[in-house]
């Protein structure tokens, strides 16, 4: 089996991992949700009126990083195919927004959940940002090992 696709097969693994990880989430219903939300929130602020004041964005936070992850996954697995880095940045944002707003439409089964519009804008914001943040660093340790090699190749060729 050719390292592509060992390493493909792993990126799915963990693609599979995150999305049942999302559906989790998604499958609270309405108290389980905000209670968890409220929870995270507690540790951050002291008060009920702190918490109940932090609770919202904390839910929004969660959709971000979630979804951070998720772009991260997604461009990982295309940047193991031969496109341009635009189709791989597209391909992996369009992929991660569909599956946000399919987890939206869950959230509409769940008592309690409503699915929103609004989250999938969130959502594909953490998307675009777990691109970027992958895209960065690819690009720099690509740079990097390019250098280190050039530095090899003139080593050896002072060498002989």
């Amino acid at each position: 089996m050719q390292k592509k696709t060992i390493i493909r097969i792993i990126i799915l693994i963990l693609i599979v991992v995150w999305m049942f990880s999302v559906f989790q989430f998604s499958d609270q219903n309405g108290e389980e949700s905000s209670n968890l939300s409220r929870e995270v929130a507690s540790k951050v602020v002291e008060t009920e009126e702190q918490i109940n004041q932090v609770e919202p964005y904390v839910r929004k936070l969660a959709h971000v990083t979630e979804y951070t992850i998720g772009g991260m996954l997604f461009l990982s697995l295309f940047l193991t195919f031969d496109f341009s880095d635009k189709k791989r940045m597209l391909f992996a944002w369009l992929v991660g927004v569909e599956y946000a707003a399919i987890d939206e439409i869950h959230q509409l089964f769940i008592d309690g959940r409503s699915g929103q519009i609004l989250d999938v804008f969130i959502d594909s914001i953490g998307v675009a940002i777990g691109i970027c943040v992958l895209l960065f660093v690819y690009k720099m340790a690509k740079k990097i090992f390019a250098k280190r090699k050039e530095g090899l190749k003139n080593k050896k060729e002072q060498v002989v």
